[in-house]
């Protein structure tokens, strides 16, 4: 039996070469849609109301709450939580914006805030620092971040990348580590270097306006940059602001606003016998 050879016409290899020119045009197009949904996704994103936001985190967050993460001591949660009500006050909310404040265990100076409005603390932070006004200073930078509605705005493009970054993969195109990516890594590094540097003028202007004055709004940041030294990043590679930058940018401010930078105020008794009690 003789052995079945196909032959393609002339017509069935223009109609092949359609059919792959139109797969690569479209693969072409959804690649540059997604890259323009990434770029542009903090201009539409905040069409979401923040009522939707909060009510699609809020079962993730309670689960991380109850899983992942140990609460701290109840005197330190209702300490900054009243610290935090009472600065978010002086700063000017949106309607509907709901701030929640968690005071969690851990090694490492920080806070960061979430999708909803909730904003962790971490107790090593509040150890660390030295008076209320560092601490309400930190309170003021993440209440910053969930006013500007920059989670949001990082979570969507972060999302979207990854349909990018699967798409590549799928497609058996270009590594995910190439330069292509690299470059719209340190597009979203720039703008999360913008996102706080927002968030520090709106936090000094809200310590300033809580307390009358802007003292211990740089102190965080000082602790940190002897903690870190000479260890940062390039600045084009970093995340955040160098630490210095931030210092000077700050001060930048206060000295044009014309604020006074008095004495801050010690923590309280009961929490100041609560962190001292702890090892």
């Amino acid at each position: 039996m003789a052995e079945y050879t196909h032959r393609v016409s002339d017509e069935e290899a223009r109609r092949i070469q359609r059919f792959l020119r139109g797969v690569a045009i479209g693969t072409v197009l959804f690649v540059v849609l997604i890259i323009v949904a990434v770029a542009t996704a903090p201009s539409w994103i905040r069409i979401i109301s923040h009522e939707s936001e909060r009510r699609f985190i809020a079962p993730y967050v309670e689960w991380v709450g109850d899983n992942l993460l140990q609460r701290g001591d109840p005197v330190l949660q209702a300490y900054v939580e009243n610290l935090g009500v009472q600065v978010s006050a002086a700063m000017e909310l949106p309607a509907g914006l709901e701030l929640k404040f968690f005071v969690i265990e851990g090694s490492s100076v920080n806070a960061f805030t979430t999708l909803g409005g909730h904003i962790f603390v971490l107790d090593s932070l509040v150890r660390e620092l030295d008076s209320e006004n560092s601490l309400a200073m930190v309170l003021a930078h993440e209440i910053a971040h969930a006013k500007n509605r920059d989670p949001l705005s990082g979570a969507s493009r972060g999302i979207l990348l990854q349909i990018l970054v699967s798409s590549v993969r799928s497609s058996g195109g270009i590594d995910p580590r190439s330069s292509a990516e690299a470059g719209l890594g340190l597009v979203l590094n720039d703008y999360s270097r913008e996102q706080e540097e927002n968030a520090d003028v709106l936090a000094a202007t809200g310590l300033q306006r809580y307390y009358g004055h802007a003292g211990g709004a740089t102190r965080l940041f000082e602790m940190l940059g002897v903690a870190y030294g000479d260890d940062e990043p390039p600045e084009i590679f970093a995340s955040h602001p160098h630490i210095a930058d931030r210092i000077a940018a700050i001060d930048a401010l206060i000295a044009e606003k014309g604020w006074e930078v008095a004495e801050t105020l010690p923590y309280p008794p009961a929490v100041q016998e609560t962190l001292s009690s702890r090892p």
